[in-house]
């Protein structure tokens, strides 16, 4: 028995997943770039113009836009596996986020109907937001953490 998830979990997964493959670039707290890599996975899935889309297809398209994303916006940057949760090599966990969002957004929410997605696309990149900019000060006070503890070992 699988136990249902909520929106809020999914969407929590899916920006623990962004975040661990692209970052929105330091220092830029704008709305769209927090977003960017969500609104780039519903234009993928959008820009299909079909009617009802699978979770293999879906996520192909998903993970092609998002691996060319980085060198085409400075809003955003690959993760190093240094900085990763999951370490491997950055177009993997891309592909696990492309992966997850076609089945638990588009799939699972949205019955694979691109139109659907489109139009709850605001409320779900809201959650990623909020998501998103948790993980974003988690890791910063992770850094600062770290960089106290380094000046303690160093005296």
């Amino acid at each position: 028995m699988t136990t249902a998830t909520t929106p809020k979990d999914d969407i929590t997964y899916l920006a623990e997943l962004a975040y661990d493959a692209i970052r929105p670039a330091s220092g830029n707290d704008k709305a769209y770039a927090i977003e960017r890599v969500f609104r780039e996975s519903v234009k993928a899935v959008k820009e299909s113009n079909e009617f009802r889309i699978n979770a293999d297809e879906a996520a192909l398209l998903v993970a092609g836009r998002l691996q060319k994303l980085p060198d085409r916006s400075d809003q955003v940057y690959r993760v190093s596996g240094e900085d990763s949760n999951h370490g491997g090599h950055p177009n993997e966990r891309i592909e696990r986020y492309a992966e997850a969002f076609a089945q638990r957004l588009l799939v699972d929410r949205c019955d694979g109907k691109p139109s659907l997605l489109k139009r709850r696309a605001n409320n779900f990149a809201d959650g990623f937001y909020a998501a998103t900019l948790r993980l974003k000060y988690q890791s910063s006070e992770d850094d600062s953490d770290e960089t106290t503890d380094e000046e303690s070992i160093q005296q």
